[in-house]
């Protein structure tokens, strides 16, 4: 009875994965998509976002030891 079950459930996936697949264009991804998956407006909106967080971190000072760091690397170069 349960191997019975799980045909059944098998088919009823394959279905909808049938439907999927109509649903796909030619490049195999769904219509307004582009290749990596992300619609270009969705991509814009998630790249606003990156950048507004990215700007926010480079506008805070640098910690004084990270400084001191640098400095050491830049001296010992110079050798």
């Amino acid at each position: 009875m349960d191997r019975d079950s799980n045909k059944k459930d098998r088919r009823r996936n394959m279905a909808g994965a049938d439907k999927m697949d109509q649903a796909r264009n030619t490049s195999g991804n769904p219509p307004g998509t582009e290749s990596d998956g992300l619609s270009p407006s969705l991509q814009a909106h998630i790249g606003r976002h990156v950048r507004a967080v990215f700007d926010e971190v480079a506008r805070e000072p640098i910690p004084e030891h990270l400084l001191r760091l640098l400095k050491d690397l830049e001296r010992s170069g110079d050798k």
